[in-house]
């Protein structure tokens, strides 16, 4: 496996990893690593799903489909919780 070197850290970054690390019971680097893990994931799922969205929208078609301002109104009241 490859290794990593990360200088500079901040302080109360460093901190936190260590707080984080003791409390779910995890060496700092684990910590580390199940951060930048947990980060990417959310990445990648982010980047999916705005590829999934995207791909959807180009396969509606849209064309003559209009809201009155007073349907527009009804779905944003509908939407609030």
């Amino acid at each position: 496996m490859p290794n990593i070197t990360i200088r500079n850290i901040p302080d109360v970054l460093y901190h936190d990893i260590k707080h984080f690390a003791q409390k779910d019971h995890r060496s700092i680097n684990s910590e580390i690593i199940h951060g930048i893990f947990e980060y990417i994931s959310r990445k990648k799922s982010a980047v999916t799903m705005i590829e999934e969205i995207k791909k959807i929208h180009e396969n509606i078609d849209v064309n003559g489909f209009e809201l009155s301002p007073k349907e527009m109104k009804k779905v944003i009241e509908q939407s609030r919780p």
